[in-house]
């Protein structure tokens, strides 16, 4: 690929993350929109996915992450975010092998977010033990995680 694509598909990856932060969502789906046009990238997937969750169209949801997935198997944001959504859906044990798949993925950009998310699991399980783990992984990474805290703090004061 030439400079002139990628720096049209980084163009608007970062467009459609700006807006899409900034509330603006139709906005954010054209730049990922138009940016899939060109060449297949796994961020633009992971935020139409994110639109999709948000609107709670989990099918789409999930065939966007998969799909990014598709586009690169080491993009863990899109794994986690494949765990969450199964495990919504009542299919935790398909929601675990993808929560640690997010968790050995060489890109994620918030790894400890899949750990907490592990820990939810295996608390609804009534794993504490389990739990407190991954609790100990998450707030090691982010020490300032106020909501993997209040978890770990709920399952020690059982």
């Amino acid at each position: 690929m030439n400079n002139f694509a990628e720096d049209f598909i980084k163009d608007n990856n970062a467009l459609g993350k700006f807006f899409f932060r900034d509330g603006q969502i139709q906005r954010a789906v054209y730049h990922f929109s138009l940016s899939l046009e060109h060449e297949d990238n796994e961020e633009s997937y992971f935020y139409l996915g994110l639109v999709s969750n948000q609107s709670r169209k989990y099918k789409d949801a999930l065939k966007y992450f998969y799909k990014s997935i598709q586009t690169n198997p080491e993009y863990g944001n899109s794994c986690n975010e494949i765990g969450v959504i199964l495990l919504r859906l009542g299919k935790e044990k398909e929601a675990v092998f993808w929560l640690k798949r997010s968790i050995h993925c060489k890109w994620n950009d918030a790894r400890h977010v899949a750990y907490y998310n592990l820990a939810t699991l295996y608390k609804i399980w009534n794993r504490p033990e389990r739990s407190l783990q991954y609790l100990h992984q998450a707030i090691e990474m982010e020490p300032n995680f106020e909501e993997a805290k209040k978890l770990r703090e709920e399952i020690l004061s059982r």
